[in-house]
């Protein structure tokens, strides 16, 4: 082989792997990550959030708690919650398309089944949950002890699972740390693949907002009357792809 087809070949090579990590990149999907609860061990979290962060372009939410920033999560979007305004999380929950939560906390869970949205980490999450995107909690460092389920009230520990089972109900994964990754990657795809019903109720309740145009999921299903509908109050419904958007 001579030294200018191997030139061509090393050229080849190196334009393959650029263009290969490129599209890595472009693949890569937003998350966002809440921090908001203390953790007696901070190192577990950090553990079980660092292939989310290696795989995916991931905006940190975090308490000042969690300051300083560990060096895992250092390089890392990040914003800290009480310094937030609602304005702000709102753009984040528009450009991510999951919320984990890593470390929970009792009143997280009780007031999301509630929904009740006086705590900054809970209007927060019920956000991700009136956009229909899907929201995973670890329940490590929540979920009772063996001690804890012998020694504590039968009602005190009814309530908690009630609690829970009503937020799984609402379309809330409540997994171990061990799987938090997976269960992340399982929700995007189940949640990419989703298909949303737009109804002529729909479309009426954007004409009473003002509304001249209604933005849905590539994948959405528009039935005859709401297309109707649309029609005769001129309300355009926009189905949009990733770096495309599409008229109906």
């Amino acid at each position: 082989m001579d030294v200018k087809t191997k030139v061509k070949m090393l050229v080849q090579q190196v334009v393959e792997a650029y263009l290969k990590e490129q599209l890595q990149v472009k693949e890569k999907q937003s998350i966002a990550i809440l921090l908001g609860y203390q953790s007696q061990d901070p190192s577990i979290v950090l553990e079980a959030v660092t292939p989310l962060i290696e795989s995916h372009d991931v905006t940190l939410i975090l308490s000042k708690e969690w300051l300083p920033i560990p060096s895992e999560l250092s390089g890392n979007k990040y914003v800290l919650l009480e310094e937030s305004t609602q304005t702000e999380l709102v753009k984040i929950v528009e450009t991510s398309s999951i919320l984990v939560v890593p470390v929970a906390a009792y009143r997280l869970v009780s007031k999301l089944a509630l929904t009740i949205d006086d705590e900054l980490a809970v209007w927060l999450a019920i956000q991700y949950q009136l956009l229909g995107k899907p929201i995973v909690i670890a329940k490590d460092l929540i979920e009772p002890t063996v001690y804890q389920q012998i020694h504590s009230p039968h009602s005190v520990q009814e309530r908690l699972q009630s609690y829970i089972r009503q937020i799984q109900a609402d379309q809330v994964k409540w997994v171990s740390l061990s799987k938090l990754a997976q269960t992340v990657k399982d929700q995007q795809v189940l949640h990419n693949e989703k298909q949303s019903l737009i109804l002529a109720k729909h479309v009426e309740k954007a004409y009473q907002d003002g509304l001249k145009e209604i933005a849905v999921p590539e994948k959405s299903r528009v039935t005859p009357s709401a297309k109707d509908l649309a029609k005769e109050l001129k309300i355009h419904i926009n189905k949009k792809t990733p770096g495309k958007e599409g008229r109906t």
